[in-house]
């Protein structure tokens, strides 16, 4: 990270070939100038592919929000640990809304051209975990209001360990309910509202390619995330 003379903190490249810095220019002019300006979101939507595709402005735009999205498709529970200060905290949204952990399961497939062997489970769910609870220490430390919300069920019979991913979907999702009920944070639970209880997948008809949702989809997560902020007396 570098802080500028201009008042805000952007992101050097990681040198690897991964999937946060796809959109690096992009995050570091736009915050800049939301620093610039003096704008802090209302609402800050960081994540993978599932936030980077959602239109938010065609379902939140009663309230006058400032709604940003800061989701990069591919992004990992690693990558989006190391751009949270820069991608969110910097910013001082009102809150933010943290939907990642999908890609992290990539590793449980391998890669049959790379001859790369898939990582063990337990080492990919407690990766994933150790991420996650950096960037909730993060959000604590700044008081910044995080909103945790599960990950989607799925549904990819061309995948050669689904039924593993499926496992690892269900077993971060527990941890993340359990993890906010007791640091009394939000919880969205958009996999109970789309998951079919028979197979454990994705329901029809909410789905673009069984792993982003199309418009169905994103509306009963709008609902979903709608409803469980009224609670909290949010209003999006």
């Amino acid at each position: 990270m570098i802080s500028t003379s201009e008042g805000y903190t952007r992101l050097e490249y990681f040198s690897l070939n991964v999937a946060a810095d796809s959109r690096r220019k992009e995050f570091d002019i736009k915050n800049h100038s939301l620093r610039y300006e003096k704008k802090c979101p209302d609402f800050l939507f960081i994540g993978d592919s599932i936030t980077h595709y959602w239109e938010l402005n065609s379902y939140f735009h009663q309230n006058n929000c400032l709604i940003v999205n800061r989701g990069i498709g591919g992004d990992t529970t690693t990558y989006l640990r190391k751009r949270f200060y820069v991608d969110a905290i910097q910013l001082q949204p009102k809150y933010c809304i943290l939907g990642i952990g999908i890609n992290d399961s990539i590793d449980l497939e391998g890669d049959y051209w790379k001859r790369l062997e898939p990582k063990p489970y337990e080492e990919v769910v407690t990766t994933a975990k150790d991420n996650f609870t950096d960037i909730i220490y993060q959000a604590e430390t700044r008081n910044m209001e995080l909103i945790l919300t599960s990950i989607l069920p799925i549904d990819m019979p061309v995948s050669l360990h689904e039924d593993t991913r499926m496992q690892y979907i269900k077993d971060i999702n527990c941890w993340i309910e359990r993890v906010a009920k007791e640091k009394s944070m939000i919880y969205i639970d958009y996999y109970r509202e789309l998951v079919n209880p028979d197979t454990g997948k994705i329901k029809d008809g909410t789905t673009y390619d069984g792993l982003h949702p199309n418009a169905v989809g994103y509306s009963i997560m709008v609902r979903t995330l709608r409803d469980t902020l009224k609670k909290n007396n949010i209003f999006i």
